[in-house]
């Protein structure tokens, strides 16, 4: 019995050990820096925020950091948004920096372009920030029309999605063209 179990353990632990292990995950490399000055540790750091617009219940402002001990500072734009529960209320901004910012507006102004012309099938576009924001459009053949969409980082089951039609989306568009002369 004691050479089954140790036969069992021996074969077992060579079969385990001659597995193949699995390549490395590669991730995309940032289109941002990320933000510098916010993530310093030990000294002071300055924050102004200028109110851009409003676009459903996102506040769009420009965001402004300073660290007076080398002056040196960031201006991103931010996105608001509150929502408030039974239990509990809160307020959370996500950014997005002037690099990445055009490129979300050439993304929404090309889908404004598709939109404005005839589809016969079912097409979806989408634009994911550095900061997990997910700009989209989707083309629902049954109506026949497009629905656009923001859909922002949520905890487990909480669903943050707003959608919006096509003259909301040049409204968006507007502000944020505003929020990019801005920065």
């Amino acid at each position: 019995m004691k050479r089954i179990i140790i036969v069992i353990s021996f074969v077992s632990s060579t079969w385990a050990a001659a597995q193949i292990t699995p390549p490395p995950i590669q991730r995309s490399i940032p289109t941002s820096r990320g933000l510098t000055i916010n993530s310093r540790k030990g000294t002071l750091i300055e924050k102004k925020i200028i109110n851009v617009g409003k676009f459903k219940n996102l506040n769009i402002q420009k965001i402004a950091t300073k660290d007076p001990s080398d002056n040196s500072s960031e201006t991103f734009l931010g996105m608001m948004y509150e929502y408030e529960t039974f239990d509990e209320i809160s307020k959370k901004t996500l950014t997005i920096d002037k690099n990445e910012l055009g490129k979300l507006i050439q993304a929404l102004q090309t889908v404004e372009q598709k939109e404005n012309e005839k589809a016969n099938q079912e097409t979806k576009y989408k634009f994911v920030t550095m900061g997990n924001i997910e700009f989209g459009s989707v083309y629902r053949e049954k109506l026949s029309s497009w629905v656009n969409y923001i859909k922002l980082p949520s905890h487990y089951l909480n669903q943050n999605l707003m959608e919006f039609n096509k003259e909301e989306l040049k409204e968006l568009i507007t502000i944020l063209k505003k929020g990019e002369q801005e920065l």
